[in-house]
């Protein structure tokens, strides 16, 4: 049974053993290690199988218009490539999300495509009046947002420092 949970002290490495897997290499890695050194991990949330991690969500601080407002980023988002297309990440998000949710965060952002964050309530965050502070870390993929209450917060987007 998958199980997904909080990342536990001990998980690191395998962690960072799992996002370089994912992504075929380690730049997303030293993302999530730069990010726990920092201090900026607000979730860090893993799928679990059969006592062996095989998935992985980071949640960090954004800034809206300069201010913390209770906003996240949801990156990196890492699963094992031979349990890839399963529902493992899907399951990470909906309990990620109802997480941050149940701890009063306003919403979340991310970078992605839509037609597949859409399915867990994401929008373009234009329709929310969120847009990116440094187009330049837009690799194609689509600014999306999710608040989990009003009203949402308008302006320019800006990730941890971490995030280059």
């Amino acid at each position: 049974m998958l199980i997904c949970r909080t990342e536990r002290p001990g998980d690191g490495d395998e962690i960072d053993e799992l996002v370089c897997a994912a992504f075929g290499r380690e730049q997303e890695g030293d993302l999530v290690w730069a990010l726990r050194e920092q201090g900026a991990i607000s979730m860090s949330q893993v799928a679990e199988y059969e006592d062996a991690i095989i998935g992985h969500l980071l949640m960090s601080p954004i800034l809206i218009e300069g201010e913390d407002i209770g906003w996240l980023a949801l990156a990196p988002i890492s699963v094992w490539p031979e349990c890839q297309r399963q529902g493992v990440a899907s399951s990470l998000i909906f309990a990620a999300l109802d997480c941050a949710n149940e701890l009063d965060w306003a919403g979340v952002v991310l970078l992605g495509d839509p037609e597949f964050y859409g399915r867990f309530g994401f929008k373009p965050a234009l329709d929310l009046g969120l847009s990116l502070k440094s187009e330049a870390a837009s690799t194609g993929e689509t600014l999306l947002a999710m608040a989990f209450k009003p009203p949402a917060a308008k302006g320019r987007v800006t990730y941890h420092p971490a995030f280059g």
